[in-house]
């Protein structure tokens, strides 16, 4: 069975690289080597909050930059004048934080904010056809579906939490290759998108404490609605130059900037707190606000065509 799989796999290959030389068809495949630089909903919307606030303040998101290798498959039949791709990108930060400033009686006070994790993977399958024979690959048109999985870590001195979002939806495509001189190439990339999915939220954390009069714990504990979504509303945009060098492979080198705009809808989480020391307990409802999130950074990339 191994056999047949390598010779198959062989056998796809050398079909593909045959049509990609009569100028027919082509599959490019490469991977990306990106200085990204992501800025979570989280921060952004402790951003927004502050600012009406009084003597309060939130300084620049540190730690939250590292270098990332977005994976792509790009399929062209330039004689049907259609074309397919496929693009995975995953990026993850621990503890990237912040510095909170407040004045108080004339005194200036600063606290560090932690982010404890955050994590996000971007699929995206697009279909674009090219609508002009004489405009080629100057211009083309397109749709597909995104999906993104987010994943987010939040801590306290008394209370933890995971949320995730698996949210999937549609987007428009547009494309075009301008080309510079016979090998090097300008292109452009535009995918607006909105995709949306159901929230799982953990969140709970009871302690034991001591006190003169004895032992005593507390409770900690928020309640989620099981119908709240989460839904990114946003574009990605990307700008590279490629040079085609030995007939199939390219080396690119380009900006990407992807920008969502996060909210929650349907969101009716509740805390519930009690002290056993004081038989005292209490409830209320938890909105937190929408906020931008925004992975961007330069890269480079190579690739190989078949």
């Amino acid at each position: 069975m191994k056999k047949i799989t390598i010779t198959t796999y062989i056998f796809f290959l050398c079909s593909f690289s045959l049509l990609a030389e009569t100028g027919k068809q082509s599959i490019e495949t490469g991977i990306k080597a990106q200085k990204a630089e992501f800025i979570p909903f989280e921060y952004s919307r402790d951003l927004t909050d502050a600012e009406p606030l009084y003597a309060y303040s939130i300084k620049k998101l540190n730690n939250n930059s590292k270098v990332i290798n977005p994976f792509f498959f790009v399929y062209k039949n330039l004689e049907r004048n259609f074309g397919i791709e496929f693009e995975y990108t995953n990026i993850q930060i621990h503890k990237a934080n912040y510095e909170s400033q407040f004045i108080y009686r004339d005194t200036l006070n600063v606290n560090k904010e932690y982010l404890r994790n955050n994590e996000r993977s971007d699929y995206k399958l697009n279909f674009f056809f090219f609508p002009s024979q004489e405009l080629k690959e100057l211009l083309s048109l397109g749709a597909g579906l995104r999906k993104i999985d987010r994943i987010r870590n939040t801590e306290t001195t008394s209370l933890s939490a995971e949320e995730k979002f698996i949210s999937i939806g549609p987007q428009i495509v547009f494309k075009s290759k301008v080309p510079l001189t016979e090998y090097l190439s300008l292109n452009l990339g535009l995918d607006l998108y909105h995709t949306q999915g159901k929230r799982d939220y953990y969140y709970y954390e009871s302690k034991l404490s001591y006190a003169r009069s004895g032992a005593y714990s507390t409770f900690d504990v928020i309640t989620q609605n099981d119908k709240t979504l989460g839904v990114f509303r946003g574009y990605q945009a990307d700008v590279f130059l490629k040079y085609i060098f030995l007939d199939h492979f390219n080396i690119a080198i380009g900006y990407n900037y992807n920008y969502s705009y996060f909210k929650y809808e349907n969101l009716d989480d509740k805390y519930y707190y009690f002290n056993t020391l004081a038989n005292y307990g209490y409830s209320q409802n938890i909105k937190p606000s929408n906020g931008q999130e925004i992975i961007r950074g330069f890269y480079i990339s190579a690739s190989s065509v078949f």
